[in-house]
């Protein structure tokens, strides 16, 4: 596709693409804005959007807007090894003060009649069950703990340890004191539907992934027609409606006494999302050249061992990318969580207990919930979005 040198044009697929984003975006920014509101603001006739906190503190805010624009500017330089000019700097710093300009006069435009004060304590009945003033300073170190995960995450090419010893060693840090928290302070229920939904998904993954890399490998390698078959029939079983699992899935469980329990809800999501991953994996295995291998094995490796030390860490960008997606599948299923459970809910069945009645007090809860729900996932990606734009771009080394 050759790429159009018209002006207008351009600026018209630019203003299309802008246009896009912000519609995309307003169902996610609408529920924080009513998580953050009394039943009364979000239920009233004329809608409320601005934030009395937000008019109160926009100088410093467009401050803030310009510093994170320019500073992301700079790590991202520095991420790709490049050293930006004064020209590019000043280039980033006009589009800034633009931004800023535009989130100031927006703000001071909008008519008093749209104005509310926010309030957490939607997020408080959502989450905790003791005073704010308890959870202060645990949530003041996790606020550091994250931040300095995040340091460490960036600066991981400095760190004299390999990057995925580090990731691994960040997941399970993360992962330690989700579990270590409901110990030091007494959380609502929906704290459990987290560590319900925690469990459940990580023990997917990484049955999913460890089975899906063999899987994966073995059927990029083999070109037989088993392996056809095998790929088709897959294909087959992951093309089949949701609704098509549940009475297998459901007489299983009873037969069993699996039902309501964590290891049927991890086995079920493997079978269902297996297919997904095999199919996946294979495509970036392919991308490895065999001779890679074959030199690894002529050094005295076997191919298992050729395999785990040579092939994955080159596959590693593709490997990241497969187990967030089906961590997505996993983490996001609704209906056989529902419906193989009793008390294990996990969040998208936690969050049904909100949204599914017709009690408009609880608009906001639902709104809380959801935003709640979706946190965790955008920042993980945003975590690992170089590797997922790495598996994306097509992962592993070219033939």
């Amino acid at each position: 596709m050759q790429q159009t040198k018209n002006p207008y044009i351009r600026a018209l697929i630019h203003l299309f693409l802008v246009g896009w984003a912000i519609y995309s975006v307003t169902p996610f920014v609408m529920s924080i804005i009513t998580s953050l509101q009394l039943t009364r603001d979000a239920t009233g006739r004329r809608p409320l959007f601005l934030p009395q906190e937000l008019l109160d503190s926009s100088a410093l805010i467009a401050l803030a807007i310009i510093i994170l624009v320019l500073g992301g500017y700079w790590i991202f330089a520095k991420l790709r090894g490049q050293n930006p000019t004064e020209r590019q700097y000043a280039i980033i710093a006009a589009i800034a003060a633009v931004i800023a300009g535009g989130f100031l006069l927006l703000i001071h435009s909008v008519d008093e009649q749209h104005i509310f004060t926010m309030t957490a304590q939607n997020y408080q009945k959502l989450w905790l069950s003791v005073d704010p003033a308890v959870f202060a300073p645990y949530g003041i170190g996790l606020i550091l703990l994250a931040g300095a995960l995040l340091l460490v995450g960036m600066n991981v090419k400095r760190i004299p340890f390999g990057e995925s010893y580090v990731f691994f060693t960040i997941v399970a840090i993360i992962v330690a004191t989700i579990f270590i928290l409901p110990s030091l302070v007494k959380f609502a229920e929906f704290y459990d539907y987290f560590l319900n939904s925690v469990i459940v998904t990580v023990g997917t993954v990484a049955i999913s992934i460890t089975i899906g890399c063999l899987a994966g490998y073995g059927l990029a390698r083999y070109s037989g027609i088993s392996s056809v078959v095998i790929l088709f029939a897959a294909l087959a079983f992951r093309a089949l409606p949701r609704m098509a699992f549940i009475l297998p899935y459901y007489f299983f469980a009873q037969i069993t006494g699996f039902y309501d329990t964590y290891v049927l809800l991890i086995i079920t999501f493997v079978a269902i999302n297996q297919p997904f991953t095999i199919w996946m994996l294979r495509s970036f295995f392919m991308e490895v050249p065999r001779e890679i291998e074959e030199a690894a094995m002529i050094d005295g490796c076997n191919r298992l061992v050729a395999f785990v030390r040579v092939i994955v860490p080159i596959s590693w960008p593709g490997i990241i990318t497969t187990s967030l997606f089906t961590l997505l599948l996993a983490y996001n299923e609704f209906l056989l969580a529902r419906l193989l459970t009793s008390t294990l809910w996990t969040l998208p069945v936690g969050i049904s207990r909100f949204t599914s009645g017709e009690d408009i007090r609880l608009i906001t809860l639902s709104n809380a919930s959801a935003v709640s729900i979706t946190l965790p996932i955008v920042i993980l990606i945003i975590f690992f979005q170089r590797n997922l734009v790495k598996g994306l771009a097509g992962g592993a080394v070219k033939g």
